[in-house]
């Protein structure tokens, strides 16, 4: 695919997948446009001029323009990946603001994930069907899946990551009606797992934890007047108000209109 006439924020060149052979590579060779391979399972080496990467399932390989690179899947367990090309002054910004501008190598979250958004896109662009918008789209969706700032987890446990994925998810969706097996599922692991990790980590079940934050966010608004009530509710990811109040009276011992008016009384 070719990028439009016009200077597009972000254009997506093509993608594709593949399944690789023992010891199969690339390279070294220099490409004209950024190209990022998401590991579906096993094991390679990507190696730039600075240093060589041993890489496996779950991780991604960012190449830049320019630059000579080679990559050669494992001989005992060679690997297989998805791959998209893309280009544009969005893609500069994209890449600073998940920590892929200084690092070459990042984690995402999940497999499954990665191999839905391409299964389609890949379908799509195969088809002819297709227009710049929609493919942006899709490399959107599959490029959320990265874990932001990858490389300052690289010291961590797997519970350590699978948490930090959990209450970042918590913490961009708690304004829906998101529960605790969407966290499950959307970090890639069962609920009783995810629960032994939010009590060893936290002290609280994933459900509290998500509760918690939910009132937190409420008391925020309780001190503006403008919100209702029931705005702040469905705001702050309850089904209603009256499931609102009950979860805010038991943690306050008061109701969210006591409360705000115990603060303007302070204020």
């Amino acid at each position: 695919m070719h990028a439009s006439p016009s200077a597009a924020p972000l254009s997506v060149y093509f993608c594709g997948t593949e399944k690789c052979a023992p010891g199969h590579f690339f390279g070294p060779a220099v490409r004209q446009h950024y190209l990022i391979h998401f590991i579906l399972r096993g094991k390679g080496i990507y190696r730039t001029a600075q240093r060589d990467f041993s890489l496996a399932g779950g991780q991604a390989f960012l190449i830049r323009p320019g630059e000579t690179t080679y990559y050669e899947a494992d001989c005992a367990d060679p690997w297989e990946y998805s791959w998209m090309a893309f280009d544009g002054p969005e893609a500069d910004r994209l890449l600073e603001e998940y920590g892929l501008s200084q690092n070459l190598v990042c984690r995402f979250q999940t497999v499954e994930q990665i191999e839905f958004f391409f299964t389609r896109a890949i379908a799509e662009f195969e088809s002819g069907r297709f227009c710049s918008e929609s493919m942006t789209g899709w490399f959107y969706l599959i490029y959320a899946c990265i874990l932001r700032e990858a490389d300052s987890y690289a010291g961590f446990s797997g519970e350590e990551l699978y948490f930090r994925a959990a209450v970042a998810y918590i913490r961009n969706n708690f304004g829906y009606p998101v529960s605790v097996m969407d966290v499950a599922q959307f970090v890639g692991i069962d609920r009783t797992y995810l629960y032994r990790i939010f009590r060893s980590r936290c002290g609280k079940s994933p459900k509290e934890y998500l509760t918690q934050y939910r009132l937190d966010a409420a008391r925020t608004m309780l001190r503006k007047k403008e919100y209702s009530i029931t705005e702040i509710a469905l705001s702050c990811g309850f089904h209603d108000s009256s499931t609102f109040c009950k979860c805010f009276h038991k943690e306050m011992g008061l109701s969210p209109l006591a409360y705000r008016k115990a603060i303007t009384v302070q204020t």
